[in-house]
């Protein structure tokens, strides 16, 4: 009798996970991926767990090879919401392709999960880097540093709103750079709430972000576009410049009334070079018709640039790449996504 019953409970296992790989690869076919971006699980080695947030567990892996990340969603997670979001996410990012955007590989299906794959960027998230650099009292980042930095993330935003119509990140902030190259490179990640921006006179969803980083206009249920994520750049920029996060006196509400009703900005230090200090004050200006595009802040930085002194062979002042990795010592850092 235990064989027999065994034997229904084993077949009727077998049928429900056959179900759900039928189910979980249907999902992943309505993506609308190339095909080199739908993976084969069996090709895909799970590695050391690095990360665990409330609906997925992330792991870095190895992919034909390389090193990559797998962030790994379980069937029960896959509500209609959550199917929106993914869907959302994955036929936006599985298009781009730019050096300061991390790199999605593709998607595979299990009975029992979605993966998600992409780019392992082993030095971790920008924030947390900032973080580390005010724990230590680092010097201040110096002017090439500075532009170096700018110029990366910026490229990045021109290349997302070249896009017809043009691709929002809508949540640009540190936490969404990660680093790679011993730090060298920043490329642009999380593209969970990135929408193509809505024609002329449509609205697009209010509050969506993260209030430090916000955008007024987005905070007052206004029409946006392209110019919010110029604003979430202006106030990265001057947290990379000071190492602390915006509005670090205030919850995040009260922030985003401070910015809204108030025109509240976070301060620019006296030391700031005057050319961060103009470019911040006319990115986060509460006037969004005001702001520059991505392009012209790209053309203005590359200009910056050449106008730089050349870099001294020694200095008495640790690089960014040198302080981190300085801080790197002792620590285990794990890739991230």
């Amino acid at each position: 009798m235990r064989k027999l019953f065994s034997g229904v409970g084993g077949s009727a296992r077998a049928k429900a996970s056959d179900k759900g790989l039928v189910r979980n690869t249907k999902l992943v076919e309505s993506m609308s991926l190339d095909e080199k971006q739908v993976l084969d699980p069996e090709h895909i080695s799970l590695g050391a767990l690095i990360g665990e947030g409330g609906f997925a567990k992330v792991y870095q892996c190895q992919l034909a090879g390389q090193i990559a990340v797998a962030k790994v969603i379980p069937s029960e997670q896959l509500n209609e919401e959550m199917i929106y979001l993914l869907t959302n996410e994955c036929t936006i990012w599985a298009r781009l392709a730019h050096d300061n955007i991390v790199s999605f590989y593709g998607m595979a299906s299990t009975s029992q999960s979605i993966w998600l794959v992409c780019e392992s960027m082993a030095e971790g998230s920008l924030q947390s880097q900032l973080e580390k650099f005010r724990a230590k009292k680092a010097p201040a980042p110096s002017m090439h540093e500075l532009v170096d930095r700018y110029t990366q993330i910026a490229q990045g935003m021109e290349y997302l709103h070249k896009f017809d119509p043009p691709v929002l990140h809508r949540d640009l902030k540190s936490a969404n750079i990660l680093l790679g190259n011993n730090g060298t490179r920043l490329a642009i990640a999380d593209f969970g709430l990135a929408r193509y921006q809505a024609g002329p006179g449509k609205k697009m969803t209010a509050e969506t972000g993260s209030y430090r980083w916000m955008a007024p206009e987005v905070i007052r249920h206004e029409i946006y576009g392209k110019p919010c994520d110029v604003y979430s750049f202006a106030i990265m920029a001057g947290e990379m410049l000071t190492y602390r996060i915006p509005f670090d006196n205030m919850m995040p509400v009260e922030a985003a009334f401070a910015v809204a009703r108030e025109a509240k900005r976070p301060p620019i230090p006296s030391s700031c070079p005057s050319p961060v200090s103009q470019m911040l004050t006319a990115c986060w200006s509460q006037d969004a018709n005001h702001r520059p595009t991505f392009a012209a802040l790209c053309v203005a930085l590359e200009a910056e640039k050449e106008m730089l002194p050349p870099l001294p062979q020694a200095s008495g002042t640790d690089s960014l790449q040198q302080q981190m990795a300085a801080i790197a010592v002792g620590d285990n850092a794990s890739p991230a996504v």
